[in-house]
């Protein structure tokens, strides 16, 4: 069992869990540079948020490890504290590796207890082409009016699978609805890109990256999920550093279905030295999750949150409790789960640094 203070880098909100990472990193033997990059909204207390990039290591290693949390906000408790427990326990880092921490990539959707942005943007439904036909919405948007005709809940029914995976793939013609990619590119999105003009993965050997959710899959279990196509040097790479956990949506092996838009899908474009996984973190189940993401969907279309209403406490509380619920037994297993992935991660890299 983890001792309590092991457990101390959980946060469910954005202010405790970025004084746990900005903590972590300053006195940090490893980190070489830190960005802090501020948000154009501030968050509900009128204060500044940002997305803060860690760099340990040297920034021109060969091989590098991205570590991503928070691209869909609330989510960024589960993945800030596996960053932070990564931090305060490496003294060292193998010859010519970089880790990159991209901490709360959706800060104002962490800061808020909301999974989209502040212009109501899934974020990892938004790396779309927007100067080119957008992906067909008819049947999210379908499944969506069917399933939201009730105005306190949503009820998944019938081939419950079949509608969670048409509802979740996004769509793009209902700012109103869940799963909407939007119609330009989101504040996140650029983050990433500038990030990628900065790492220039096509001048290193190896691109490792690990984007954490939570939400998805049994209670505490980390999925690996594989969004490469079939056959690819990334899924390929991704079977090879991680075996038999990789789960794979196009060959029908994950809990998550084909999606559009996915932040994976940008780093694919970037060659074929970079592998990107999702570790995604099992929570409560889809019909739970849908409830409390309807009911904080309508709270923001409303455009009426009150930070000092009950009603508007208990929404955001309730989706706090779901993306990183407060139970030791859960924050244990998520702890033992991203260690082994990036232990994992890091040994493939250094293999592939030694040239064996």
């Amino acid at each position: 069992m983890y001792a309590e203070a092991v457990l101390s880098v959980f946060s469910q909100r954005y202010a405790g869990a970025r004084d746990k990472f900005i903590s972590a990193v300053e006195t940090s033997s490893i980190v070489e540079r830190v960005n802090n990059i501020v948000h154009p909204v501030r968050g509900p207390k009128n204060e500044r948020l940002f997305c803060d990039i860690a760099w340990a290591g040297s920034p021109k290693a060969k091989n590098v490890l991205v570590l991503v949390s928070g691209i869909h906000g609330v989510e960024g408790g589960v993945g800030s504290a596996i960053q932070s427990d990564f931090v305060g326990r490496h003294r060292r880092l193998p010859a010519d590796v970089c880790v990159v921490m991209v901490h709360a990539l959706n800060p104002w959707g962490f800061a808020c207890a909301s999974r989209n942005d502040h212009e109501g943007i899934d974020i990892n439904r938004n790396f779309v082409d927007f100067n080119a036909k957008l992906p067909d919405s008819t049947e999210a948007v379908a499944v969506w009016d069917k399933l939201s005709k009730k105005t306190d809940s949503i009820e998944l029914i019938g081939e419950q699978r079949e509608q969670f995976d048409k509802l979740s793939q996004g769509q793009y013609s209902k700012a109103d609805a869940l799963y909407y990619g939007g119609e330009k590119a989101s504040w996140s999105r650029q983050t990433i890109e500038d990030l990628v003009a900065q790492l220039k993965p096509d001048k290193r050997d190896n691109v490792i990256v690990i984007d954490i959710h939570s939400g998805l899959g049994p209670y505490g279990y980390g999925e690996l999920i594989c969004d490469h196509p079939p056959e690819t040097a990334g899924q390929k790479k991704a079977r090879e550093l991680f075996g038999a956990t990789v789960t794979e949506p196009a060959l029908g092996t994950s809990t998550s279905g084909v999606k559009h838009g996915l932040h994976d899908y940008y780093w694919h474009q970037q060659g074929d030295n970079v592998c990107f996984l999702t570790l995604e973190f099992g929570t409560f189940g889809n019909q739970q999750m849908l409830n409390v993401l309807f009911a904080d969907q309508q709270l923001q279309h409303s455009g009426k949150i009150d930070w000092s209403d009950q009603k508007t406490l208990d929404i955001k509380h309730a989706m706090q409790d779901f993306f990183c619920p407060a139970e030791t037994q859960w924050q244990e297993l998520v702890l033992f789960r991203g260690r082994q992935v990036i232990e994992m991660a890091l040994e493939g890299l250094t293999t592939n640094a030694n040239g064996s």
